[in-house]
């Protein structure tokens, strides 16, 4: 399948144009293996670490026809913002004293920058979302176990983190999912298919929605501005017929689970206790305690990520979408949380940062974040759509919507290429 992409602008990083001959997009790789490329999750314990297959879905890009030009920068082991010991600061091409963000940083400042039409990310807690927010791209975050290949391919334990896209367009992160669903392949299907393409589905505008409007974080304190561009874009919605409310989900049940482990077994599947002296230090007790979780530890926690995502789910029971920031807080500065922090300041950074992301990963639901606001010195603000579990057509189809009536192709960063 080569998939039908937009040209939202005539900037050389927009995606191919639809034509009668389509041309390649260009994409770069996260963290997942790429044949004859270094794997080192930015970590000095897997230096040299360099891959002899392409991870499966490496094969689909392939297969569609996208160029793949390298891979970018996270931190170590996905686990901050995109500052390592091994490769350095990433920086925001926005303001280049600010994060892009983690842990999909390298890869959001890349294409905010006009190094490519689209990237592809993990998100685990926010890492694709957080980063298209601090640098103004569309970032989406599939439902877990939409991107499938099989019973024989893929994680041997239960994770909150999926692949995911970030781009300049809602139809290219459209078209990206059809490349990582399959949509086309000739693979037998193992994931659920409800439509013939997500890329033509973005261009559809939706029926009257029931949306919820929450400036009310997990935990921290929502900047003035980041609440302001969610409240307005309530406002839009109105305006475009949909029915529009105050609500806040349940924050306090999902985040019970959201204190696990997340990824089992994480990076204690990749570095020993013989080389743990070579793992950042905030990093050494997460690979402790992964290594030594229990199997019957692990599963209590599976059950109690069910158990509160069932009654977290409820609220969608009453309305199609969630609307909120999607950070809670513009990019702040390169320094916000350095590879060196201890363990101890690392928690602190984390405690005070308003996301609104993190939720949807232990759920299990799809959401997006489209830069939809800007603030006075001229960063972007993303805000964040959070659907039902794979009723990813309604998100991709109400953030079209607001890309129609909201454009922003026409803003790009200072630090970006002609």
């Amino acid at each position: 399948m080569r998939p039908v992409f937009s040209r939202r602008s005539q900037r050389p990083n927009s995606l191919s144009q639809t034509s009668s001959q389509d041309t390649c997009g260009r994409i770069l790789i996260l963290a997942f293996d790429v044949v004859g490329l270094a794997t080192t999750h930015s970590s000095k314990a897997l230096v040299g670490n360099v891959s002899s297959i392409d991870d499966p879905l490496v094969h689909r890009f392939r297969q569609a026809g996208l160029v793949l030009l390298g891979k970018t920068n996270v931190p170590e082991f996905c686990s901050s913002m995109t500052t390592s010991d091994l490769n350095g600061i990433c920086r925001n091409p926005w303001d280049l004293d600010r994060t892009p963000g983690g842990s999909s940083g390298g890869a959001a400042a890349a294409a905010a920058a006009g190094l490519c039409s689209a990237a592809h990310g993990g998100d685990g807690a926010g890492s694709i979302r957080i980063p298209a927010a601090f640098c103004g791209l569309v970032g989406l975050k599939p439902t877990r176990g939409l991107i499938a290949y099989g019973p024989e391919i893929g994680p041997a334990y239960f994770g909150t983190s999926v692949p995911g896209a970030l781009t300049h367009s809602v139809r290219d992160a459209a078209s990206m999912l059809d490349v990582m669903v399959g949509i086309g392949q000739p693979d037998p299907a193992w994931s659920p298919r409800v439509v013939d393409s997500f890329g033509a589905a973005s261009m559809q505008h939706p029926d009257r929605l029931r949306i919820a409007i929450s400036v009310t974080p997990p935990f921290g304190t929502v900047e003035t501005e980041c609440a302001e561009v969610a409240l307005g874009i309530g406002q839009v919605f109105e305006g475009l017929g949909h029915h529009v409310e105050s609500a806040t989900p349940r924050w306090d049940v999902i985040m019970k689970a959201a204190l696990g482990p997340m990824e089992v077994p994480g990076a204690s599947r990749l570095v020993g206790p013989d080389r743990y002296d070579l793992v950042e230090p905030r990093n050494r007790p997460m690979i402790e305690r992964l290594a030594a979780l229990t199997v019957a530890e692990h599963a209590q926690w599976v059950e109690l990520a069910r158990r509160c995502s069932a009654e977290f789910l409820t609220f969608w029971e009453d309305y199609d979408v969630l609307v909120s920031p999607t950070a809670g807080m513009v990019a702040p500065s390169v320094g916000w949380a350095p590879w060196d922090q201890t363990p101890e300041e690392q928690a602190a950074s984390y405690a005070s940062f308003p996301s609104f992301a993190q939720p949807f990963n232990v759920s299990g639901q799809p959401a997006l974040s489209l830069p939809l606001g800007w603030s006075e010195t001229g960063l972007p603000i993303g805000v964040q759509l959070a659907g039902r579990r794979l009723d990813e057509v309604t998100l991709l189809r109400l953030a079209g919507q607001l890309e129609s009536a909201m454009p922003w192709s026409t803003r790009h960063p200072q630090f970006a290429l002609p």
